[in-house]
Formats: C-alpha cells, sequence, structure tokens
C-alpha cells in the first residue's frame, strides 16, 4: 500500500511538470550611463511572435514560451539595439534576464530608426572586453574558471597548466586590479605561495566555482581615473544574482568533492533574492590517478552567497560574503613518492579567506546616482615550512617514509584584514556629458610573525647576493634577517574626479585625474588620464587613451625589513592606441598598439636580508590583434595574436633583461558550435613563446664532505634563457537534458588534448644537481549534476 502511495504521488508530480511544457522571461530595461529605467522599451523573443513592452519602471515580463534557448532583441527610441542571448527558458519556471542597460545612439534626428551593431563601441573604454557567465563557462579548458578563461583576451600571458593567474602587457600577476561587486580584494586565488618561481606565477585556482561570475569586464590598460593602486588591468567581476521569480538547485559531486548551488526567492525577505553557490574540492584522489603523489595534499573550500534587494524603483541594495579556507599539506610521505627523493620540501599551509560586502545604488534624480560600497576582508594565512632528509642514499635510498627525517625551522603567521568604503556620484547635465567624483577609503591592517628557529642554507642564489666569504657557493640566512614581528594598520586614500563630453559629432572624450596617498611612505601621487573615441563611420572606431598610473607596494614588501617602511609608489605611463571595426554586427575586429613607461620599480633585494627598493625602470611595447564572431547564431569564434616586448632594468650596472612574463608571441584560436538546445562543443588552440627563466651555472659538493654531498644554483644572468614554447588543444563537451523539471547537466572539458608537456616551472633539486621541469599534460575534467 505504501508503494502505492509514493508511486502515485510521483506519478502526479512528473505529470504536473510535464504538463508545464513552457516557461517565462522576465528582466528590467534601463539607461547604460544613468542607471535610470526606459519605461515603454520594445522586447522580443527572437524567432517567435512573444514579446512585451516595459511598465514605467522598466521591468518586462514575457509569458507562456516554449522551452528553448533563444536571443532577446531589445529596442527604444534614441537607444541601439541590444541582443541578449542564451536566455534558457525552463518549463514552469521563470527565467531572469540581470538589467540589460541600453546605450544612447549617436544619431538624435527625430523621425530616424537607429539599429545599433551587436557589440556597441560608443560607451566602450579603450583595451576593453566582455565576457558573459555562458561565455566563460563554455570556454575550453578553462572548467569555468573565470582566471583560465580570461588568458585567450589580447596582451594576456598566462603560465597555463596549474596556474590560473595572468599578466597582461609587459606586467605581473600582482599588478591587476581585481574588483568583485565593485569591492578591491587581492585574495581571489587559491594555492598561491611556493618558492620564488612559483610565487611569481600566482595562485592555482580562482575562488569561483563554475557558473558563479554574471559577466567579466577587462581592461588591458588605460582604465580612467576611478580605479587605481595598480598599475596593470582592470577585471572587473559581477557576482550572479539570484532569481526573484523562481528557484534553481544543482548538485554536483565527482572525484574532486562536491558542488552545490542555488538561485532563487529569499521567501523570506519581500523583493529578495539569493544565489548561493558551496563547492569542496580535495585532489588527492586525481592525483593518485595520475600519479603525481608527491605533489602534496591541495584541498579548499569556496562557500559565497549573494542577496539582492530592490528596495524601490530608486534602492537597490546587495550585500556579498565569500569565505574561501585552503588546506595545503607535504609531509614526509610525498618525499618518498618524489623522483630519487630528491624534492624535498616539507610544508603545512593554512588559510582561510574572507569577504563581507555591501552595495547600494541612489538613483538620487532623473539626472544623477550615487553608489556606495562598503566591505571588510581578511586572510589569515599560517605556514609551517622546512625539509627533510632521506637517509641511506647511498643504500638505494629510503625504503619507507620513516626512513627520512624531517626539519621544520621556519613558522609564519600573517593576519591581513581590510576596512573599506568605495563611494562615488555620477552626474549627467546633458546628453552625451557626465561628471564623476568619488573616494575610496580603506585601512588597511597586518598582524605578522615570522620565526625562524636557526640558520638556513640557501642553495640557490645570484652572483651578486652579499656572502661573508665570495668563494662559498651557498648563503647561510641567519634569522636576524627573516624573523618579523609587524602588528599595525595604515589609512589608504584615493579621491577622483571623470569629466565626459563630446565636443563634436563623432567625438567623445575623457579627462580625468586621481590623487593616491598612504600612511605607509606618507606620499602624494596625481595621476592624470585622458582617452578620445572618434567614429570615422558608423562601423569604424578610432581609439586614443593616456595617463600615469601608480601602483602601491603590497603590505607584505613594507613590512619584509625595516628598511622597506619607507618604499614609494610604483610608476607606468600608458599610450593606448587603436581602432575597432565592424565587419558585421556580429564580426569585430580590433588592433591596438601600446607603450608604457616603468619608473620606480620594486626590485627585491638581496636574498640574505628582504631589503628591497625603487630602483627599477624598464617599458613594455606590442601590438594586439583580435577578430570576434559573436554568439548571435550558432557558431562564435575568436582569433587573436599578440607581439610583445617588455623589458627591466635594476640599474646595477647589467643592463636591461626580459621581463618575468615577456612572452613575444601568442596566438589563440578559439571556435564554438551550439547544435541544439541541448549539445554544444567548444575547442581552443594556443600557442605561446616559452616564459623566460635564469640562466644559472651548478656547483657541486659545494661543501667537500663525500659524506654529506649538496649542489648549489649560481643565477649568472636575470632571465638569460627561455622555457620550452607553451602549446596546448583543449576541447570541451556539454550536454543538458530537461526531463520534466529536472535537467540532467553534464560536460566533458580535456585540456592539452594531445599532452604536449607544457613547462612552467624549472626546480632546483640540491640533493642532486639537477632540474626537475614540471608541468601538466593532458588533464581531463568531467562533472555530472542534477539541476531542480
Amino acid at each position: 500500500m505504501r508503494s502505492f502511495i509514493v508511486f502515485s504521488i510521483f506519478y502526479f508530480v512528473v505529470n504536473i511538470a510535464n504538463a508545464q511544457t513552457n516557461g517565462n522571461i522576465s528582466g528590467r530595461i534601463i539607461d547604460l550611463q544613468t542607471k535610470q529605467p526606459l519605461p515603454g522599451a520594445n522586447v522580443l523573443v527572437a524567432g517567435s511572435d512573444r514579446g512585451a513592452a516595459t511598465d514605467e519602471n522598466g521591468n518586462f515580463s514575457i509569458t507562456n514560451i516554449e522551452e528553448n534557448i533563444y536571443k532577446v532583441r531589445v529596442s527604444y527610441i534614441g537607444y541601439q539595439e541590444h541582443f541578449e542571448t542564451d536566455v534558457r527558458v525552463i518549463r514552469g519556471k521563470t527565467t531572469m534576464v540581470e538589467d540589460i542597460e541600453l546605450v544612447l545612439s549617436a544619431v538624435t534626428s527625430v523621425g530616424v530608426t537607429v539599429t545599433g551593431n551587436a557589440i556597441n563601441e560608443e560607451t566602450r573604454p579603450v583595451s576593453s572586453y566582455i565576457s558573459t557567465r555562458d561565455v566563460i563557462m563554455r570556454a575550453p579548458g578553462a572548467g569555468g574558471d573565470i582566471f583560465r578563461a580570461i588568458e585567450s583576451m589580447p596582451g594576456v600571458s598566462t603560465s597555463g597548466g596549474e596556474f590560473s593567474a595572468f599578466s597582461v602587457r609587459g606586467g605581473s600577476p600582482r599588478d591587476n586590479i581585481i574588483l568583485v561587486d565593485n569591492i578591491p580584494f587581492g585574495k581571489l586565488t587559491h594555492f598561491d605561495g611556493g618558492n620564488e618561481e612559483e610565487q611569481a606565477q600566482g595562485g592555482r585556482f580562482s575562488v569561483f566555482a563554475p557558473g558563479v561570475v554574471e559577466e567579466a569586464n577587462f581592461q588591458g590598460g588605460g582604465f580612467d581615473a576611478q580605479n587605481g593602486g595598480k598599475f596593470s588591468s582592470l577585471l572587473d567581476l559581477t557576482i550572479r544574482e539570484g532569481n526573484q521569480k523562481s528557484f534553481t538547485l544543482d548538485a554536483r559531486a565527482d572525484v574532486l568533492g562536491w558542488e552545490l548551488n542555488y538561485s532563487g526567492p529569499t521567501y523570506f525577505l519581500n523583493n529578495t533574492s539569493l544565489f548561493l553557490s558551496a563547492r569542496h574540492q580535495d585532489f588527492n584522489r586525481i592525483l593518485e590517478l595520475t600519479d603525481q603523489k608527491d605533489n602534496g595534499s591541495p584541498r579548499f573550500t569556496d562557500i559565497i552567497a549573494k542577496t539582492t534587494t530592490d528596495i524601490s524603483a530608486r534602492h537597490k541594495l546587495s550585500f556579498l560574503a565569500i569565505f574561501a579556507p585552503e588546506w595545503f599539506d607535504r609531509k614526509t610521505k610525498h618525499v618518498f613518492e618524489s623522483d630519487d627523493f630528491a624534492e624535498t620540501s616539507l610544508v603545512r599551509v593554512r588559510e582561510p579567506k574572507t569577504l563581507v560586502g555591501a552595495n547600494w545604488r541612489f538613483l538620487t534624480s532623473k539626472s544623477s546616482y550615487w553608489q556606495n560600497t562598503f566591505y571588510y576582508g581578511k586572510s589569515n594565512n599560517h605556514v609551517d615550512f622546512g625539509f627533510a632528509t632521506p637517509l641511506f642514499l647511498e643504500q638505494g635510498g629510503p625504503q619507507s617514509p620513516a626512513d627520512i627525517t624531517q626539519r621544520i625551522y621556519l613558522h609564519e603567521d600573517i593576519v591581513d584584514t581590510e576596512y573599506g568604503l568605495r563611494t562615488a556620484f555620477n552626474y549627467f547635465p546633458a546628453r552625451n556629458t557626465t561628471f564623476l567624483l568619488g573616494v575610496d577609503l580603506s585601512r588597511k591592517e597586518q598582524d605578522l610573525t615570522r620565526r625562524m628557529d636557526a640558520a638556513d642554507t640557501l642553495y640557490t642564489f645570484d652572483e651578486n647576493d652579499f656572502r661573508p666569504d665570495p668563494s662559498l657557493k651557498y648563503i647561510v640566512r641567519q634569522p636576524e634577517f627573516v624573523n618579523v614581528d609587524f602588528d599595525a594598520g595604515k589609512l589608504f586614500l584615493a579621491t577622483y574626479g571623470q569629466f565626459s563630453f563630446k565636443p563634436m559629432s563623432g567625438v567623445t572624450v575623457n579627462l580625468g585625474l586621481r590623487h593616491e596617498f598612504n600612511e605607509f611612505n606618507k606620499d602624494h601621487y596625481f595621476s592624470p588620464r585622458g582617452s578620445i573615441n572618434y567614429f570615422l563611420n558608423d562601423r569604424t572606431r578610432l581609439s586614443f587613451a593616456s595617463g600615469l598610473y601608480t601602483q602601491e607596494p603590497e603590505i607584505n614588501d613594507f613590512t619584509a625589513a625595516a628598511q622597506n617602511l619607507n618604499l614609494k609608489n610604483e610608476k607606468s605611463l600608458h599610450t593606448i592606441l587603436g581602432v575597432t571595426n565592424y565587419l558585421r554586427d556580429d564580426l569585430k575586429l580590433t588592433v591596438e598598439g601600446y607603450y608604457k613607461q616603468f619608473d620606480d620599480l620594486l626590485m627585491e633585494g638581496d636574498r640574505a636580508n628582504n631589503i628591497s627598493t625603487n630602483n627599477g625602470d624598464g617599458h613594455a611595447y606590442g601590438v594586439d590583434f583580435i577578430l570576434v564572431k559573436r554568439f548571435i547564431d550558432k557558431f562564435y569564434g575568436q582569433v587573436s595574436y599578440s607581439y610583445a616586448v617588455s623589458k627591466r632594468n635594476d640599474n646595477d650596472g647589467e643592463g636591461e633583461y626580459d621581463s618575468d612574463f615577456n612572452q613575444p608571441n601568442i596566438f589563440s584560436i578559439i571556435g564554438g558550435y551550439e547544435f541544439n538546445k541541448e549539445w554544444s562543443l567548444s575547442a581552443k588552440w594556443r600557442y605561446a613563446t616559452g616564459r623566460p627563466t635564469d640562466s644559472f651555472v651548478v656547483h657541486n659538493d659545494i661543501f667537500g664532505n663525500p659524506n654529506f654531498v649538496r649542489y648549489s644554483k649560481e643565477i649568472n644572468e636575470n632571465n638569460g634563457r627561455r622555457l620550452p614554447a607553451f602549446h596546448t588543444f583543449n576541447i570541451r563537451v556539454d550536454y543538458r537534458k530537461q526531463l520534466g523539471r529536472i535537467a540532467l547537466v553534464s560536460f566533458i572539458d580535456v585540456v592539452n588534448l594531445y599532452s604536449h608537456l607544457n613547462v612552467n616551472e624549472a626546480r632546483f633539486l640540491y640533493l642532486t644537481g639537477g632540474v626537475d621541469e614540471r608541468g601538466f599534460e593532458i588533464l581531463p575534467t568531467m562533472g555530472l549534476k542534477l539541476e531542480l
């Protein structure tokens, strides 16, 4: 009887779900600049007869649409036409489209019908590109990770393989501004520590699970006065909002871990949506299956929650919370698994990261709005470091991990905390005229304790590093040059103004000035910036931008040694010239040339004392080509090529050398095809010149003791050679099957299909004198989840 009742209920629910074969689309249309709602805008579902007009608050709702994937076309008198792609309608649900922002047309004559390009250019800054959630998710080889997907942007250099951090046009991963819902937060990757070479390449994975980032706005240089503190590029990430109308719940479990996502109403707050994402990744099993157990034991968890409330037509409020702890252990059992027991480092890392923020947008009038962001960020990094000594090497080596001794000698606790406010007032006194005034205020605190128990021997050194006896082929680092106790907080302040206007038809001018101050060096920095867009015709735009950018040293730089507390801001002068042409509404070609001059660059000091200076300078120049076929029909694609030269000079008498991420030639080709609402395929091939790495000589038996043989590496030319060229072919297949209200979603994503060894690190082994070239070969990943 009980089985019959359960079966009856299941049959009833399934039939109800299957009966609801149609769904709905809802959203809001606003002005891109003023954020004002646009009443009376026409919204049509392309390829159907379904449509609606927006109400007085810019809202629209289109009902009874057959389940499928659609393009939504939006038109409004005096504005450029807009296409919203990849709008998926699910039976029995309402698909919420996040605010669609329309752009004023350059044509103002009464009675003229305006047809804009599929990708607007009039308000786009120089060197800027947009990636939506669907584009990020489909990026082959990225696994839905925004930092891996960004590598296809022109001018972007990455290590590939295990590293997800990126550098842009001669910079380094630490030189990029990254905003999360307008919040500056630099702790967005996992496992960004390690040796010198690993630290230079940044982290391995972002804290964002696939589908968390709704939109990524990337600008490779020349960004306006509203953003600063870094001098290379700007990546502005918008976190996905929840659906106010209906909920979606999905879950996944596989060899790496689990993931759970919810998007829908809160059900206890009016006009409030909730997006919640949680995942846990444990790489032990995959490292065991791929015979890489010597790498250690990495694990992490990411929990992200965002609420969005439409308080009224004039007030919008959102809250964001991120909690991202990580754990990494490398023990004697991992040393035992390494080739010849040569990789002897022992590490224990615990680092929870937390970010909490709020955004409040207030439409103060028909011609102005006020944007406020409040945030609190914290990371607590605990590291224990040491090395292992394998026994019985002369007899063939250890027979078990018990035959390996260990010494943990370095302990570090760093608690970084930041409180901040960003406030900006936007005023539009007339059409095509904008005033922007803003303030960024933050307090950055660090509580640092670093203890080294005894002297440490460094087996890698530069020929210019200080040694009391130059004949010694190693460095003995004493605890007094390493141990640090620091606990203080300092104020960071920036004020800025921006003025945009059109002096004549087809010409837009942007002028800005930014002022920066921090309590560490107590210096004031003024950065003028400007850009011009000139339209030769409705399909061709010329762009020019130039400006001064300054970059504050990291708190870790200030606190590494007492002499570092007066380090100055680094400086960069950008000059960019480009042309953009629409070959078709969905096909855009952009060519940009750039030059950067660097001054007061931070130069890391002697390995024995951690003292840094601002003695460095340099330059970078290059040209980027990119051809983009937007996803308007079933096919999308992109071809890009970057030629770049980036040089540094430490002004130590040794002249110029290649910067760490100087890759003169980078080429990418990406293509994707959507067969139907269930199947899609994408692929990418990427080539890049090998990254620079140091030239060195190896010294044998440096202690002259046959019972304690050690080798050392002496660097004799900074970045004097290159790693092998990088190239990879990635492919991704996505499948979605709707079974009533339940969907089966799966993918297969293969990185480096032909298994070429892309070396991203050449690690010196002081026990053997050899070099361990590390990198990923083929790396298949797959996922299967249920969505309700």
